[in-house]
């Protein structure tokens, strides 16, 4: 009787360990995101666009360049985030960057009104600050 239930016991837990009901979720992979960001129309080729999750802890960054394009390294899980654009920050080559056009509102995640909707597969996104 007692192998029996062992038998039964095992089995059981032999399917919930195959079925993957670890109790904890899957992490999703992380998907292509690029895009452009524009100030009053023109590409901002300068700063960081910063996206981020406050309920899932998920962030990723990528820099601006030639054009106002983006792309982030690594991928962005899929989500709800909102979007921050930040200037330039002083770096050893550039101890004092430029004074930079971002309106103050898209520099804090509390005032910046900029979010992103990141489904699978790849992700084209435009910002246009004005």
């Amino acid at each position: 009787m007692l192998s029996r239930r062992l038998m039964i016991a095992a089995s059981f837990c032999g399917l919930w360990a195959v079925s993957g009901c670890s109790g904890t979720p899957a992490k999703e992979t992380p998907t292509g995101v690029k895009g452009i960001v524009t100030l009053a129309g023109k590409p901002l080729d300068e700063g960081t666009v910063s996206f981020s999750n406050s309920a899932t802890g998920n962030a990723a960054v990528a820099q601006l360049g030639a054009e106002g394009k983006f792309t982030v390294t690594g991928g962005v899980v899929p989500g709800e985030y909102k979007v921050t654009i930040t200037p330039p920050t002083p770096t050893p080559d550039n101890p004092t960057p430029k004074a930079s056009a971002i309106p103050e509102k898209y520099r804090n995640e509390a005032t910046s009104e900029l979010k992103a909707k990141i489904s699978s597969g790849a992700n084209d996104l435009k910002f246009d600050l004005n």
